[in-house]
């Protein structure tokens, strides 16, 4: 969603909006939060590492029958809960300031005045500056359709959050479940050692 506002204020500036009189609306509003897309690049990011980290622990704990949990397992273990917390952080952000600027409008009156600079009013997301973008007469319907397209890819990237939360929810608990099970495997195999080590001495 970031990517996609930087290329139209770099190779397109303005839209033309053919009210009474034509008004060129600068792509960019004045103000205007991209942070939201930066955090769910993250979430997306991190899931992609952690991804990989989690099939390299996955290939060395094939011989970790009775044996301790590998510090690996435990880095993964801790990395999947960050990857949680982080996750469960972006969703609430992302909707939460979503929420915060939908259902904004741009006014003809505001946007004449503010011709050639970023339209002054409310505080935008570049989902909801670009569908309100949407509702207004665009003189190119192949900026119009282009921007439409974006907009769904946009919506749809921010509910993937939330079965990127879930999966990493469903990763942490067979992680963690691993690692009890391990935990408590080696304890037992521990066990038995100490066990039969105190049978030798008596029966000597």
């Amino acid at each position: 969603m970031v990517g996609f506002l930087h290329d139209q204020k770099d190779h397109v500036g303005h839209y033309q909006i053919n009210w009474s009189t034509p008004v060129q609306l600068k792509v960019e509003p004045k103000h205007v939060w991209t942070d939201q897309g930066h955090t769910s690049n993250g979430v997306a990011g991190y899931g992609f590492f952690l991804g990989l980290f989690g099939l390299y622990v996955a290939w060395k704990q094939r011989r970790a029958q009775g044996k301790t949990p590998s510090k690996s397992l435990l880095a993964l273990l801790v990395l999947q809960f960050l990857a949680v917390l982080f996750t469960l952080s972006a969703v609430i952000f992302v909707f939460l300031v979503t929420y915060q600027t939908k259902g904004q409008t741009i006014l003809e009156s505001v946007a004449r005045a503010a011709a050639g600079t970023g339209y002054p009013e409310n505080k935008w997301t570049p989902e909801t500056w670009f569908k309100a973008v949407l509702d207004l007469p665009l003189a190119n319907q192949h900026q119009h359709d282009n921007i439409k397209s974006k907009v769904t890819n946009m919506v749809v990237w921010k509910w993937m959050l939330i079965p990127i939360f879930f999966a990493d929810m469903a990763a942490f608990s067979f992680t963690a479940i691993e690692y009890l099970q391990q935990r408590k495997c080696a304890s037992k195999v521990e066990y038995m050692v100490v066990k039969s080590n105190l049978e030798s001495d008596v029966r000597q």
